[in-house]
């Protein structure tokens, strides 16, 4: 079972493999993404396919039936996939992502419509689709469609326009465009990188250095890292897929970042659960200090891959629904309408797979509580309910999709005691003396605000921080971790006694369908 969500996430998440073609492969289909994005993914499906472990594992099959459960995110159809997004680095969360992807056959927006729902449109003379989850898809060409979210008809006019304003065209930052090209030439399975120029600046990074554990009882400049740190141009995860799956994270920087030699894997790793994006499998991996870049390298786990990629919406599949005709002939039953028994277990089982994944990642989280703070944790239960939500129902029993819905509610009650749990935090840390050294940030979504500067973003829940110069320097450290402590404490409890319940209804919803359709759920 291990092994068959590894290889089905790593087909779908993750698809960035060996090209076997010129380095032309990617650049074409980056000359279609839009301006202005400071994240990329790349993906090659034909690498992955061919790889020993796609091989061994056999991922080949069944592609269409894995990617309608939701267990496989890249469409069978894609053979490399490009996506583009403007990202909230400090939040995680896009303000805009588009994909381009080309295709083993023409896109149809018919097929589409039919197949998702929505309606075909026509923008700036190519055909188009608006579907229900808020995305545009668009035919640029005989083999390459792309998708934006939000459905933002004149942005999707403004891009399209762009790209057929000039052939050379190249939409990407300097950085992005050299992990693209890294991508190309070095034959790397999976990218990810991000753009970091002009994120932080010093005094920032210089207050957040006092107050991390990584650094404590280290013989550091802090003034000196703050300015070095500073510098960062960008981050990238490469992925490669032989016989099993590694990674690696460089980060690159402007100034020479040498003196870090002997803290750079502790101080990564506590910015990394800061900011929510910590994988179990960083901790065992070897730091490598350059003069301008620091790298870890190691194995990679299917539940880091998903929780990396989860970040990202996955394009729509552009395959025709299954002829009417055939799926009679296959039922058993004289009623046309009823789905075929056969159909509806293995689509039924496949639906509850996926869900199982995204519960036991989750549970797993809960244990060890790699995010740092609830409020950043709270995003993954968000997304993870948005993904259950959004996962094809086609054939699924109607009491499998209502335990579904009702987990994603759970979720995001989840999520709701563990943002209520930063709120207080944020309450209690106004009324501390000098509380306004910085100024915590809060976001939270469906109209809830907290904190002195708020703002909204949809289902997530985070915190930044505002430097205030003119503020006190002087800070109650051992108040502060108190106060953090307590109500984190009070949140993960909240959070896992609805776990819990969730456990407790997977276990039944599981021995229920087991017995109706006498297969193992």
């Amino acid at each position: 079972m291990k092994n068959y969500l590894l290889a089905s996430l790593m087909v779908t998440a993750i698809a960035l493999t060996h090209l076997p073609t010129s380095h032309a492969q990617f650049e074409n289909l980056v000359r279609h993404l839009p301006n202005k994005a400071n994240t990329l993914v790349l993906f090659n499906m034909e690498q992955i396919m061919a790889s020993p472990l796609a091989v061994q594992q056999k991922w080949k099959e069944n592609e269409q039936a894995k990617f309608a459960a939701g267990l496989m995110m890249v469409p069978p159809q894609a053979l490399h996939l490009a996506i583009a997004s403007q990202m909230d680095i400090e939040l995680m969360q896009p303000r805009w992502h588009a994909s381009v992807m080309d295709l083993t056959e023409e896109p149809d927006m018919l097929t589409v419509t039919e197949r998702h729902g929505g309606n075909v449109d026509t923008i700036s003379r190519q055909d188009a689709a608006v579907l229900p989850n808020n995305t545009y898809v668009v035919k640029f060409g005989k083999s390459i469609a792309g998708v934006m979210y939000p459905a933002d008809r004149q942005q999707v006019a403004v891009w399209i326009d762009d790209v057929f304003s000039m052939t050379d065209r190249k939409p990407l930052t300097p950085y992005l465009l050299a992990a693209e090209d890294f991508a190309d030439k070095k034959d790397v399975p999976i990218i990810l990188a991000m753009d970091l120029k002009h994120l932080l600046s010093p005094q920032f990074i210089r207050h957040q250095l006092a107050q991390m554990k990584s650094l404590q009882g280290k013989k550091a400049d802090l003034d000196q890292l703050a300015t070095a740190l500073s510098s960062v141009r960008g981050v990238t995860l490469g992925i490669e897929i032989s016989d099993h799956v590694t990674g690696g994270l460089k980060i690159d920087f402007d100034e020479d970042i040498s003196a870090s030699k002997d803290f750079a894997k502790a101080l990564i790793l506590e910015t990394l659960g800061s900011h929510g994006v910590m994988l179990k499998e960083f901790k065992d991996w070897q730091v490598q200090v350059g003069t301008k870049e620091m790298l870890l390298k190691g194995s990679l786990q299917s539940s880091g891959i998903q929780r990396v990629f989860s970040l990202f919406d996955m394009p729509p599949g552009f395959q025709p629904l299954p002829n009417a005709s055939s799926t009679a002939s296959a039922s058993t039953s004289t009623d046309s309408k009823k789905p075929d028994p056969k159909l509806m277990a293995h689509a039924t089982q496949q639906y509850f797979k996926s869900i199982n994944l995204l519960i036991n990642d989750l549970k797993h989280e809960d244990q060890e509580h790699q995010t740092t703070t609830p409020g950043l944790e709270a995003i993954w239960y968000a997304k993870y309910a948005a993904k259950i939500d959004a996962l094809p129902i086609l054939h699924v029993d109607p009491e499998m999709v209502t335990f579904a819905t009702q987990v994603s509610g759970a979720l995001r009650q989840s999520q709701n005691a563990m943002r209520s749990a930063g709120a207080r935090t944020a309450s209690r840390m106004m009324n501390m003396p000098d509380a306004q050294v910085y100024n915590y940030k809060y976001a939270a979504g469906a109209g809830a605000h907290y904190g002195p500067y708020y703002d909204s973003i949809g289902g997530a829940y985070a915190y930044r921080y505002q430097y205030n110069p003119r503020a006190s320097l002087r800070q109650d450290g051992e108040q502060l971790a108190q106060i953090q402590q307590q109500e984190t404490s009070k949140g993960y409890a909240s959070a896992n006694n609805i776990m819990q319940e969730i456990a407790i209804s997977t276990t039944e919803i599981r021995r229920k369908m087991t017995e109706k359709y006498q297969i193992e759920f």
